[in-house]
């Protein structure tokens, strides 16, 4: 039923296993950067391939990682840290 219904899979748990994996299956198996490129949401970059889905600094919108998914901490108030001295008995 479900393979009746879907054009495609998107592989978030592992992308690279997209281009590992992607001939054992029947429909494609797309990696979130060519998702995103597909949506419109990026543009697709003809000059290299990004697979930096777990980088901390990442080209773009498709990874976990990027700046767009992070929680602004500026906001927050700063938090008084704790020392823990042992007493001397």
């Amino acid at each position: 039923l479900i393979s009746n219904c879907n054009y495609s899979w998107v592989q978030v748990a592992c992308p690279r296993l997209s281009i590992d994996w992607g001939s054992a299956f029947d429909k494609p198996l797309l990696t979130p950067y060519e998702l995103a490129t597909v949506l419109e949401y990026v543009p697709f970059l003809t000059h290299s391939y990004p697979m930096d889905f777990y980088a901390n600094e990442s080209l773009g919108p498709w990874t976990n990682n990027h700046g767009l998914h992070r929680v602004n901490t500026s906001k927050r108030s700063k938090r008084d840290h704790v020392t823990i001295v042992a007493s001397q008995n």
